[in-house]
């Protein structure tokens, strides 16, 4: 089962990753449709889900990690502040024609940093 939970873990990481390239294009300056911003949209939206689902129930299905642990709680705080920040810069494309606010631009940025966070937290587990 824990092979599984990670898979699915590791595929919705990569759908948040690839959201964040196509985001992070936007943020410097590409223009792209709004259905692709839509799609993208949906692909960040649900790889931060099951992110949160996968995760939870990794800790939960493998012996030695507990939802308490400290990395993991740092990963839910960092998973809890991305969210909505990450959101700004496709709610600003409208249509893909008109410039994308620079408070947006610098709330992807933010974001990102958050995403790398989320991944170094992952990788180096502090206080395991």
């Amino acid at each position: 089962m824990s092979d599984t939970l990670l898979f699915l873990h590791l595929l919705a990481a990569a759908l948040v990753f690839s959201a964040v390239a196509v985001f992070s294009a936007v943020a410097f300056g590409a223009r792209i449709e709004a259905g692709t911003v839509r799609v993208f949209r949906l692909l960040w939206n649900a790889g931060l889900v099951g992110l949160l689902i996968f995760g939870i129930a990794l800790a939960l299905d493998i012996d030695g990690y507990e939802i308490w642990d400290a990395w993991i709680l740092i990963a839910i705080a960092l998973w809890l502040a991305v969210g909505p920040i990450g959101d700004r810069l496709p709610i600003a494309v409208r249509d893909g024609g008109a410039p994308v606010p620079a408070a947006a631009v610098r709330a992807h940025w933010l974001a990102v940093a958050l995403v790398v966070l989320i991944l170094a937290d992952m990788i180096w587990k502090p206080w395991a």
